[in-house]
């Protein structure tokens, strides 16, 4: 009997998990493209990167982002205005 509690326990741990991931996968990381998105329209706007954690974050985000053609223009600019910034340090 201890065998199909187990085995029980394991598919609903399958499942749960199963759960988790999808949340993560069409929930949470849009929203993270999207936080990404108006932050790197803020940075763009001001030409300033000063914040690195900050800059390095949403650049990582918008790197990633797949067929969003907007994060790549603004992952573009990005990487632009940092380059102009390590110039002129």
């Amino acid at each position: 009997m201890p065998s199909t509690q187990y085995l029980l326990f394991s598919i609903l741990m399958l499942l749960f998990l199963g759960a988790v991931i999808a949340f993560i996968h069409y929930v949470i990381r849009p929203l993270r493209i999207y936080w990404a998105i108006t932050e790197a329209r803020k940075m763009v706007a001001n030409r300033d990167v000063s914040n690195n954690w900050r800059y390095r974050n949403v650049f990582r985000t918008l790197a990633t982002a797949r067929n969003d053609l907007e994060a790549a223009e603004l992952w573009q600019k990005l990487r632009d205005i940092q380059e102009i910034a390590e110039n002129w340090a």
